[in-house]
């Protein structure tokens, strides 16, 4: 046989093991590293996070990527990494211009990621006179199973939220369901803020089941809207929304609860569609307010304006739209995809 064809059929027989090109991944100090690979000009790196979110994909020159995700329980990341190498340059194992590595990383608990995340809010209720002569509130029905308990908190607006705000306990040993017809005078208090459900750390990792109305009592009867409870992960990267004024048989209020720092961007835009101006607001860490839409964004504004509203930081902004004559209000929460009342496993 001659050379050339020897050496050919070898080839053709080696076993495409990955000792030809072995990236020996590893995890160490908080990073994954993996060997140098000849002729690699770059690597990808593929994460998987099961079912609890999409995968990431990132690119780096470096022969390791920091491990910089926090997680609300022990969970396990796969990261595929891949040598992509320079043209021509053919890998014996797998005849081709790449080779891959993976390795399975489990995160530790984050405790305050878990504490953030551990948690459902009503970014808005509310025990106040209302317009009209009529009376603002808030009722709650709450569903569970017998081991489920924890706490609802009620944190005022215009203040910075605190784990000592006014709160009081939830149990479903002996019933099912628990339902107020005011939760917050349930718990002595009166004026707007904002609501949170959080379960006690031995308590299931979920939400009970929740009915939430916020409506106006007045002579003619009641006038309301059905909320919705968030999770603050859904919320960590806000998305953009528009709201444009409807004419004057509505008003519109306009409002914030923050997770974190946050800065609210607002383009404004006549009826016609020209630029009526730029304004950026910020807010602290758990603030809540909900104002009329001029004071809110200290502009006065007509029907047909435009408003265009991104928010940098995490934070859930909502506006409500009420019917003048009837009092009827609408509650409007921009909607992330994917909000569940489990709060138990959260990866960012």
């Amino acid at each position: 046989m001659k050379p050339t064809l020897l050496v050919l059929s070898l080839l053709l027989v080696l076993p495409a093991s990955a000792e030809y090109c072995d990236l020996e991944l590893r995890y160490e100090s908080g990073q994954v590293r993996w060997k140098s690979v000849s002729g690699a000009n770059r690597y990808t790196i593929l994460k998987t996070f099961g079912d609890l979110k999409a995968p990431e994909y990132s690119s780096t020159r470096n022969t390791f990527i920091d491990v910089d995700e926090r997680a609300s329980s022990a969970v396990t990341v796969r990261y595929i990494v891949t040598a992509e190498v320079e043209a021509g340059v053919r890998l014996m194992a797998t005849w081709n211009d790449a080779c891959t590595g993976s390795i399975d990383v489990t995160l530790p608990v984050d405790e305050a990621f878990r504490k953030f995340t551990r948690r459902a809010i009503l970014p808005v209720v509310g025990s106040t006179p209302g317009a009209f002569g009529g009376q603002f509130r808030t009722s709650l029905e709450l569903r569970g199973l017998a081991s489920e308990k924890g706490r609802i908190v009620f944190h005022p607006a215009g203040k910075i939220a605190s784990d000592s705000d006014p709160s009081m306990p939830y149990s479903f040993v002996d019933v099912r369901v628990l339902a107020w017809d005011d939760v917050v005078a349930a718990m002595g208090q009166s004026g707007l803020g904002s609501l949170e459900i959080i379960p006690d750390a031995d308590s299931l990792d979920r939400i009970p089941q929740t009915q939430v109305r916020l409506y106006n009592d007045t002579s003619l009867g009641t006038f309301g809207t059905f909320a919705t409870p968030v999770v603050p992960y859904d919320y960590l990267r806000p998305p953009s929304f528009q709201l444009r004024i409807p004419d004057d048989r509505f008003r519109v209020n306009m409002g914030i609860r923050t997770l974190e720092a946050t800065r609210v961007s607002i383009v404004f835009q006549r009826a016609n569609g020209q630029l009526d101006g730029q304004r950026e607001l910020n807010f602290p860490a758990g603030w809540m307010e909900m104002k009329s839409i001029a004071d809110f964004v200290g502009k006065t504004l007509e029907p047909g304006h435009l408003l265009i509203v991104s928010v940098t930081g995490a934070a859930v902004p909502f506006y409500t739209i009420t019917e003048n004559r009837t009092n009827d209000p609408t509650l409007v929460v921009p909607p992330k995809v994917g909000t569940s009342r489990e709060v138990g496993t959260f990866v960012d």
